[in-house]
Parts: C-alpha cells; sequence; structure tokens
C-alpha cells in the first residue's frame, strides 16, 4: 500500500466520522435522552415533578442569587441549584428560565433596593467570614436565594438550610437534597388558582385565633385557613380538606364526635394535638408548684378506635429547652436561662413530614400508643423524645424548684418515646353498632362504618403548634413558634406544623420529593492531614505521567504500523 492509499483511507476515515457525528446531533435534536448512572438517582426528577412541568402554559422564570466569588460549599450549592434548574428546563421544554445574579455587582442604590426586596420576602443576607493567606479576616455576604416570577407573581425560594448541631457539610449536603422540592414548592405555588380549604375547629377550648397566629400565616401560604364550630349538620366539614383540633379542654359532646367522625369516614383528614394532662407553665407564674391531672375531653374512645392512644402522663427529658427563671444577684433580681426537662426538644424521624427539619420544642409533653391488630393502616412515628427520657403518670407534682436539682440518669431509662404519629389507610367508625346522636340531622345521608382511603396525624402535645402571645387582652406582641426564649433559638415548629397539614393534603406525591436522601461523601480529614503532600504530587505528576505514556504507545504503534 502506497503513501496516497493510505492518505486517502485516512480522508475517507475522517469523512465517515464526520458524518456520523452530524447523523448523531441530528437525532440528538429530536430524540433527547439522558442517563443518571448516580446511586441515589440525584439527577432524576421524580414523576410528579414531571408531569407539574408538563402542564405549565406560561414561561417561569427563575432569579438565582447565589453567584460570584463564593467559597467551596457555596459554589457547590450553587452547581447543584444550576444542575436542578438544567433539569427542569428539559423536563417543561423549555418553559422554565433561570438567570445567576451576583448581587454584590449591583450599584448601591440597587443593591439596598435588592435587600429591601429580598427582606419582603423574609429572607436576610448570610454573612461569612473568611481568612486571607496574610491573615486578615474578611467578612462578606452571600444571597443563598432565588425569585422565581409567573403570570406577574413572585415567590421567594431558600436555597440554603443550617440546621443547629449539623456540620457544615451535612446541612450543604441537606440543603441539595431539597432543591427540588423548594423549587417545585415554589412553583405551585405560582400556579395555585384556587387553594384548599382547611379549618381550626371552635367550640371545646381550643386555641383561639391569636394562639396559632404563626401557624395560620404559614399555612395560608398554600391554603384558605378558616375556623368554625360544629353544627348539626354532619356535612358541615365537606369543604374542608384538613380539619385541625389544637389543644381542646372542653368534653367534646357525642354529636362533634359523631360530625368527626363522618368526616373521616369519607374522606376527610384530621389533626389532632391534644393534652393527656392539664398543666401549664402560667400556673407556676404565681407559686412554686402545680399539679397536672388528666384532662378528659371525651375523645379517648374514638382514638382508640383509629388506633391511637393518648397515654396521660409528662415526659421529662434530658434534651430539653430553657426557661427564665429569676435568681437574685448582689440583692438586686436577674433572670438567668436554666434547662427546663418538662419542655423536650423533640427528634424527627426520616419520614417526609419531619425529615431535615429542626428538633420540635414541646411543653408538658405525653406520648402516644399504637392499639390494634392486624389494621388496615399504615403508621409512622413523626416526632420522638431523645435517648434519656422519664415519664411521669398523673397525677403528676411539678415544682419551680426543680431547676436546681442536677436529674438523675437512672431515672431516665426510657428512650425514644412516640409523641407524633402519622396514620394512612382505612379507619374504622367509633360509631359501628352506636346509635347516631338525637341531635344530628342526617338529610338522607348515608351512615358510614368504614372510611375510604384518607390520612390521620396526632400529636401528644396541644403546645406545638402554640406561639407566646404577650399583652394579649390590650397590645398583643406575638413571638415566633417554637421560640425559646432561654437559649434565643426558634425551633421547628413551624416547619412540622406545615409540613403534617401538606402531607395530610398530599393526593399527588409532593412530600415524596423531601424523602429524597443523598449520601454524604466525606474526605478523611485523618489522611488529608498526615498524607496531603502525597496527594498533592499524585495530582499534579499523574496528568503528566498519563500524556507521557500516551505519546510513548502512540509512537511504538505508529513504528509498529508504518515501519516497514
Amino acid at each position: 500500500m502506497n503513501g496516497n492509499q493510505i492518505r486517502n483511507n485516512g480522508i475517507v476515515q475522517i469523512v465517515l466520522v464526520l458524518v456520523f457525528l452530524l447523523a448523531l446531533n441530528w437525532i440528538g435534536k429530536y430524540w433527547f435522552f439522558r442517563l443518571d448512572l448516580t446511586s441515589e438517582k440525584r439527577y432524576t426528577l421524580a414523576d410528579v415533578s414531571k408531569r407539574f412541568l408538563k402542564d405549565l402554559d406560561e414561561e417561569v422564570y427563575v432569579k438565582v442569587y447565589l453567584h460570584g466569588d463564593l467559597n467551596p460549599g457555596f459554589k457547590r450549592l450553587a452547581n447543584a441549584a444550576k444542575e436542578t434548574l438544567e433539569e427542569l428546563k428539559i423536563a417543561s421544554s423549555g418553559e422554565v428560565q433561570f438567570r445567576f445574579i451576583d448581587p454584590n455587582e449591583f450599584a448601591n442604590d440597587e443593591k439596598k433596593k435588592f435587600v429591601e426586596t429580598i427582606q419582603g420576602l423574609q429572607f436576610e443576607p448570610q454573612s461569612v467570614f473568611e481568612t486571607t493567606e496574610d491573615g486578615r479576616k474578611i467578612q462578606s455576604y452571600v444571597f443563598p436565594y432565588a425569585i422565581a416570577h409567573y403570570k406577574g407573581k413572585d415567590v421567594g425560594i431558600k436555597l440554603l438550610d443550617n440546621l443547629p448541631g449539623k456540620s457544615g457539610d451535612a446541612n450543604l449536603n441537606i440543603s441539595i437534597e431539597g432543591l427540588e422540592f423548594k423549587i417545585m414548592d415554589a412553583f405551585r405555588k405560582l400556579k395555585q388558582d384556587e387553594k384548599p380549604r382547611i379549618a381550626f375547629l371552635e367550640g371545646h377550648g381550643e386555641l383561639d385565633e391569636l394562639d396559632v397566629i404563626e401557624a395560620t400565616q404559614a399555612l395560608s401560604e398554600y391554603y384558605q385557613v378558616e375556623r368554625g364550630q360544629i353544627g348539626t349538620d354532619p356535612s358541615v366539614l365537606d369543604p374542608y380538606k384538613v380539619v385541625i383540633i389544637a389543644k381542646p379542654h372542653v368534653k367534646f359532646s357525642e354529636k362533634d364526635k359523631f360530625v368527626l367522625d363522618q368526616y373521616l369516614m369519607n374522606g376527610g383528614r384530621l389533626m389532632y394535638m391534644v393534652d393527656a394532662v392539664n398543666v401549664t407553665l402560667d400556673s407556676l407564674r404565681n407559686r412554686p408548684e402545680t399539679i397536672g391531672l388528666f384532662s378528659d375531653v371525651n375523645i379517648g374512645d374514638q382514638l382508640f378506635k383509629y388506633g391511637i392512644r393518648v397515654n396521660p402522663v409528662v415526659v421529662e427529658d434530658i434534651q430539653a429547652g430553657r426557661i427564665m427563671v429569676n435568681v437574685p444577684y448582689n440583692g438586686e433580681p436577674k433572670l438567668v436561662p436554666v434547662p427546663w426537662l418538662y419542655s423536650p426538644l423533640l427528634s424527627t424521624t426520616k419520614h417526609p413530614v419531619s425529615r431535615n427539619v429542626n428538633m420540635v420544642r414541646g411543653d408538658f409533653t405525653g406520648t402516644i400508643d399504637t392499639t390494634g391488630v392486624n389494621m388496615n393502616l399504615k403508621r409512622d412515628v413523626l416526632l420522638q423524645t431523645s435517648q434519656l427520657t422519664k415519664v411521669n403518670p398523673t397525677p403528676v407534682f411539678i415544682n419551680m424548684m426543680e431547676v436546681n436539682r442536677q436529674p438523675e440518669r437512672e431515672a431516665f431509662s426510657k428512650s425514644f418515646l412516640p409523641v407524633a404519629v402519622a396514620q394512612e389507610g382505612v379507619f374504622q367508625s367509633v360509631f359501628q353498632n352506636r346509635m347516631v346522636p338525637k341531635s344530628i340531622q342526617l338529610n338522607g345521608r348515608e351512615v358510614k362504618n368504614e372510611s375510604v382511603p384518607t390520612r390521620m396525624v396526632v400529636v401528644a402535645d396541644g403546645d406545638i403548634i402554640k406561639n407566646g402571645v404577650r399583652f394579649k387582652e390590650t397590645n398583643p406582641r406575638i413571638t415566633p413558634l417554637g421560640y425559646d426564649e432561654g437559649s434565643k433559638q426558634v425551633y421547628g415548629n413551624k416547619d412540622f406544623v406545615v409540613n403534617a397539614v401538606n402531607y395530610l393534603c398530599d393526593d399527588e406525591g409532593w412530600m415524596s420529593l423531601r424523602g429524597r436522601y443523598f449520601t454524604l461523601r466525606l474526605l478523611d480529614r485523618n489522611k488529608v492531614s498526615l498524607q496531603a503532600s502525597f496527594y498533592k504530587w499524585i495530582n499534579v505528576i499523574g496528568p503528566i505521567l498519563l500524556v507521557l505514556i500516551a505519546c510513548v504507545a502512540f509512537i511504538f504503534y505508529r513504528r509498529k504500523k508504518y515501519g516497514k
């Protein structure tokens, strides 16, 4: 074979490769696909997201402000956000568009206006402290937020989660896990034309409007929140997706129990937040000791039939919040934060309702047992006590002087006791084989003894949904839901309540997005510190050696092929 033939064969091969690449590019224009080879399928959108994006009838535009000169952690979050938005853009056939913006490039007036905008969305700039090579410490601000625009409406998206007690890497991983849920949740709010109706029940001494105003405002982003009492018509609750019973302390009549029962039988969703022991911190304001007694609101038999028993106990927990106690100091009164074991900081579980939610602060919390066998129900614990818990049966004697005592570890022998439980499935009516209350006006309505598939959440602490209110009768001042005055922290009560109601209303599987799990793969810090130089040389010399080996191999290949 002469030189011309070799040259011609080479040209033919190049032309064939180019034709193949052009054909492949043309096919890819009409038939797009991706392969997600990650074990967690982190680059694969959930089916519920894909269905939603296909129904978009107008462009959603997302401005992401996590951009510019960022440290490695924030860069990783920004890259993850960009990858997620790319996937959403592809799945929506281009209806999702986005742009990354560096707020630090704004002019002074423009930046001031931008900061006011994000503060209006309840966001604040995040300060970052970094040390330069010459040892100087520099403070800068980053904006881990995005704003989604759709049909003249805006919704803010918080990209960064910061759970106390978690490392920076863990919080970053949690933030990346939740990106699809956060972005899609914002899209849902933008596209929602009519909000479902939910209701807080009244008439049984439940928490009033001011006591739950923080939860009401948070829920109003998703729902039309109303309040009302039960009448004699069993259909009065039918328009509502969820009914919330928040800390009742007056007995339920059989009539009201029947209406709630038939609401559940017909597919309604109930959220019970009840105290089985009647005791509050307010009872200790004016006297040093109080007693907690069993609080019978006449729903024990109903919950028992549904598979739940709220135990008449009060737990003490080593993992607890703090209260302010007046301690004399140099003859002057002084408020000092002290641990209060009756305010447990409840641990969350892996269920989508409570996963990646900060601990939830309780007050005089009870426990829950599940009852019944072979019930057609799926049960999940949402909140639980810590590993060191003490259970006090009624009557419970509580003294403020207990803050001065060192807890005896031997007494805290219980662990991980359920405080909140979710149930899903088919429930049996408590009025099965019972007479319908006389005052009920059925108006031809059928009485059901078995429910259609539905859901329920029961929490053995009514204070979990209660925000603080000062000067209630004159000039009310609201303290945040979940606020711990002693530590100045805001715990995850609000997020838990909102997630629980979203779970109860979720017929499409949106809450499954909160269950995504990405494995946190960290470098071995010991090896990095002990063998840092070795790995640096590997990174420097390795690529050079690979190039040299490839060159030598190519030279030997040519000599062998064309040597003759």
